[in-house]
């Protein structure tokens, strides 16, 4: 990692002191949209560290108090004043120094950051690209701000990791279509015309109108999506994730999980929902998750832990005794790497982990090695599991 800039290093310090103004704090944010900057954030930041150092400097302290007493000694110097004017300064340059003796220690020692840059691995960032209905085609990355009008009179406002769509209320135009998808190592959020609101997942996509016009506001998911829809009894909310799956809501807020290969399951975290299969229906509580079956013919409701299930949305991973094939591949979808099992028998194997999605990648597999049960190399962005 280069040198860290001193505006940063500022932002830094302030944070530390509790002294950011609002417009600060969202510079901060932005500038930890990047994966590799969140680990050396979450670094410097951590209680171990500044402990740990703080203990250095305290030695330091008491080395320079027997320094003022033998000053004190010799010259008859009065320090009441002068240490009060030490002391204040010292204040204001202790957390900076910290963080430049962290950053230091960070860049020369063994520390997983430098793995982190030697392999190029890092969480996953704002990002996602957008298909208009006139066959456009917007890349929108994590530091990308524009503003793009469409033929029908909407206007899509994209800026820091949000895209918001506003309808053109005087004007009418047929329904047209536009799709936001997000890629491996990728997150989105969009505010839709009626302002609800929907978190995506990494290879997700979201395919919405340009305006909620007729019975029902419809759209189309995949992937894995976090759902706060605004409540309008007239005009219930759809969520179209399969042919024969659909999600219908007055106002609410659920996750769906609906990735290829993969059973559909939608957890309901306040409200209600309807989840409509091909031969079925149910009607959840919060608390509830409904899962699709094998052969999709059935859907079985459970009362869940919803922490867990909707444990991305809050920026962590959470495993509870999940096979190490599918905690892998969720891995590998959010870190956008390749995973290779040379052993076909661990992938079974089950495992706990509660981790922040945004730690090092290296750090991770630090985890599940040390349970003794498997190995794991990475070459470039391939992991291999032995």
């Amino acid at each position: 990692m280069k040198k860290i800039d001193p505006k940063v290093e500022l932002l830094i310090y302030r944070f530390l002191r509790g002294e950011l103004s609002g417009e600060e704090r969202e510079e901060l944010d932005c500038w930890l949209q990047d994966g590799e900057h969140r680990v050396w954030f979450e670094n410097i930041c951590n209680k171990e560290n500044i402990l740990q150092k703080s203990f250095h400097f305290d030695r330091l302290n008491k080395g320079r108090e027997e320094s003022w007493r033998r000053l004190e000694k010799s010259t008859g110097l009065w320090r009441r004043r002068v240490m009060r004017r030490w002391m204040v300064a010292a204040a204001s340059l202790m957390i900076p120094l910290l963080v430049g003796v962290l950053y230091h220690d960070m860049l020369w020692n063994n520390d997983p950051l430098m793995l982190v840059k030697k392999t190029e691995i890092v969480p996953g960032v704002s990002t996602a690209t957008l298909y208009l209905p006139d066959g456009k085609v917007v890349d929108l990355g994590k530091d990308s701000v524009c503003s793009l009008k469409l033929a029908s009179g909407g206007t899509f406002q994209n800026e820091r990791g949000t895209l918001t769509y506003r309808e053109d209320s005087t004007k009418k135009s047929a329904l047209r279509y536009s799709e936001l998808r997000i890629p491996r190592g990728g997150e989105y959020k969009v505010i839709l015309p009626d302002g609800t609101i929907v978190w995506l997942n990494a290879e997700s996509s979201l395919r919405f109108p340009n305006e909620f016009s007729g019975k029902t506001r419809k759209v189309y998911a995949r992937g894995e999506l976090y759902f706060d829809v605004t409540r309008n009894e007239a005009q219930p909310f759809e969520v179209e994730v399969e042919d024969d799956y659909t999600i219908e809501v007055l106002g609410t807020e659920f996750n769906v999980r609906a990735y290829q290969d993969s059973p559909c399951a939608t957890t309901l975290v306040k409200g209600s929902v309807r989840v409509k299969g091909k031969d079925q229906e149910v009607l959840l509580k919060p608390g509830q998750q409904a899962v699709e079956t094998g052969d999709g013919k059935r859907i079985e409701v459970k009362d869940v832990d919803v922490g867990p299930c909707i444990a991305w949305h809050n920026g962590l991973f959470y495993f509870d005794q999940t096979p190490l094939e599918d905690i892998m591949e969720e891995l590998a979808r959010w870190y956008d790497v390749q995973v290779f099992f040379e052993n076909e028998s661990v992938k079974n194997e089950c495992f706990s982990l509660e981790m922040k999605r945004f730690d090092d990648f290296n750090r991770v597999l630090s985890l599940i090695e040390h349970t003794g049960m498997v190995k794991i190399t990475v070459n470039e962005h391939v992991v291999t599991v032995r």
